[in-house]
């Protein structure tokens, strides 16, 4: 009689759990798979290892993103973004790791503008910056950022800032009769050695058409005042002048607009920009009366890759 059952097969042999170096928070690994690049869950999202000391900061902000409006799927596009940004840059984590409800404020207030930290759209960024001696992190919006939250927060119409190129046509009248006429030259040369200067206008939402200047001489100033360059690194400053030139001139329309249409939280959200400029701006002129030669910054290094432009 021939035995029918069926004979059990070996178990095969799991290889012993080991720690390895890399492993987060120390858990063991199966030996077949080291973890070379260990990433931890969080929720929907899987955090760079690098990044596992800074996930209660960035986690924390999800109900006050959805409070503003934004969506648990919108949530975590942004945290996914603002990751590879900590990520890749080791400055601005060490800074968050150093200050993290600077951190949870500025995802906080990505969500209070609407913005978004997509690296294509370029609206805006997270960029660590020293304020009274404190290093934090800080969610700045871009020149498009910024026209982006005046004219979808009801403040204006309409907005916009352009530079002046010698060989364009540039009239302002001020007066009984006020406006402003800009016939730009498209064939002139359109190098940095060439702009004469930039103006804001914008419509305000009576129909109201208001507009200023500014010369070049005062854009210089205030590049003059950005960390990098006076630390004499590389900056946005030296690879996107014109993005940054606009930015300046719309920083100064800003100043000057009604702001009754516009949200307390996103208006303390933009005020938190002109607070730092103004302070660091009573700083600036203050070097400048003791010593010309102190614009090289020794110490910390300074985070460049995003820059906020300081009016």
């Amino acid at each position: 009689m021939s035995n029918n059952q069926p004979q059990e097969k070996p178990q095969e042999q799991q290889a012993p759990a080991q720690q390895t170096d890399n492993a987060p928070d120390g858990k063991l690994q199966p030996a077949e798979q080291p973890a070379k690049n260990a990433t931890a869950k969080t929720g929907k999202t899987n955090l760079p290892a690098k990044l596992i000391p800074l996930k209660e900061a960035l986690l924390a902000p999800k109900k006050a993103f959805i409070a503003a409006g934004g969506t648990e799927v919108e949530f975590n596009r942004e945290l996914n973004f603002a990751a590879q940004i900590l990520e890749s840059n080791d400055y601005l984590r060490s800074v968050a790791m150093q200050n993290p409800e600077s951190l949870i404020t500025a995802i906080k207030n990505v969500g209070l503008t609407k913005l978004s930290l997509n690296p294509e759209l370029k609206l805006g960024y997270l960029v660590p910056r020293k304020n009274k001696g404190v290093n934090a992190v800080y969610f700045t919006s871009s020149y498009m950022g910024k026209r982006e939250i005046l004219m979808r927060s009801g403040c204006v119409r309409w907005i916009e800032a352009n530079l002046v190129y010698a060989g364009d046509e540039f009239e302002v009248m001020k007066g009984t009769t006020t406006y402003i006429n800009h016939k730009p030259d498209p064939w002139g040369d359109r190098s940095q050695e060439n702009i004469k200067g930039g103006y804001w206008m914008a419509i305000l939402n009576n129909g109201e058409k208001v507009f200023d200047t500014m010369p070049m001489q005062r854009i210089l100033e205030v590049k003059a005042r950005s960390e990098s360059v006076k630390a004499g690194k590389g900056s946005p400053w030296d690879t996107d002048f014109v993005e940054m030139a606009r930015k300046t001139i719309l920083n100064a329309a800003y100043s000057q607009l009604p702001k009754t249409d516009i949200s307390d939280a996103v208006l303390r959200v933009m005020e938190v920009e002109s607070t730092y400029d103004d302070e660091e701006f009573d700083d600036w002129k203050k070097q400048q009366e003791e010593s010309k030669d102190r614009f090289q910054q020794d110490g910390k290094p300074t985070f460049t890759d995003y820059e906020e432009v300081k009016q």
